[in-house]
């Protein structure tokens, strides 16, 4: 793949903002989430599998320009 992949233009980055919260969280939801998990335990990264990062306030914008180290489409994932 030439092109760089972006998380703002995948279908597996989910949106979610909590009632009452002024920012949204954003994950991944691929499919594959046991090379997301895998990735994770390898890498001893100790945080929430899948998640790319919270939003700015009122904002639906993904707050990453392009995809993480752990995304499985960088690893051939369909």
């Amino acid at each position: 793949m030439a092109d760089k992949i972006k998380c703002a233009n995948c279908e597996y980055c989910k949106e979610f903002r909590p009632v009452g919260n002024t920012r949204s969280n954003f994950t991944c939801e691929h499919p594959d989430h046991e090379y997301i998990r895998n990735y994770y335990r390898e890498h001893k990264i100790h945080k929430m599998e899948g998640f790319i990062g919270f939003g700015a306030k009122y904002s639906e914008e993904v707050p990453i320009k392009t995809s993480p180290a752990w995304c499985p489409k960088k690893a051939g994932g369909k």
